[in-house]
């Protein structure tokens, strides 16, 4: 009776949410295969760390995308992937489905996202940001933290949503964030 990959309640700590936050910002997946895509090289060892405990017996893949003249990269990508219909079930029933993460394990959550999709703006202070692709998306992390503590926005030119949390809310969270997230942490 042990916790299987695929298993519904597979996600259980606050690194695993963590995980899950930054996979839906920044995943990777195909009929049988999951993955993360970052430019960030510690965003990719610690999803790295996370295959490794939970999915030993697949093989970790890597793809590096290389910054070459007459390309539009402006910095190498890389991309880590397990071939594991399991391990892609359970995450795409979370890209789906209802996301029903425990309140402690929201601030671990909302780090991922961070750290994925987001953007901190110490220079104005003018706060943190959540981009997204799919209005569903951004309308589900809405409700998870609540209407009154952010605020979402759509930007047509660009196609995407965004979530800006509240100045109030920001600091109320920030020392619970930091712990967490890699682009916060000093």
């Amino acid at each position: 009776m042990g916790n299987t990959v695929g298993s519904k309640f597979f996600f259980k700590t606050a690194e695993d949410y963590y995980i899950l936050g930054l996979w839906l910002a920044d995943g990777y997946w195909r009929s049988s295969s999951v993955g993360l895509t970052s430019v960030n090289p510690k965003l990719i060892n610690k999803f790295i760390n996370f295959l490794q405990r939970v999915s030993s017996d697949h093989t970790i893949k890597k793809r590096i995308y290389e910054v070459k003249e007459g390309n539009k990269r402006k910095q190498t990508a890389f991309q880590i992937y397990v071939n594991s219909r399991s391990l892609t079930r359970l995450f795409m029933s979370y890209k789906t489905g209802v996301l029903d993460i425990p309140y402690y394990h929201l601030m671990a959550y909302l780090a991922g996202r961070i750290d994925g999709d987001g953007h901190i703006d110490t220079k104005h202070r003018s706060g943190i940001r959540i981009a997204y692709s799919s209005e569903e998306d951004a309308k589900r992390d809405q409700k998870l933290f609540g209407n009154t503590n952010v605020s979402l926005y759509q930007y047509k030119a660009a196609g995407t949503f965004v979530l800006y949390l509240k100045k109030s809310y920001r600091e109320q969270i920030s020392q619970e964030i930091k712990k967490y997230s890699l682009k916060l942490a000093p």
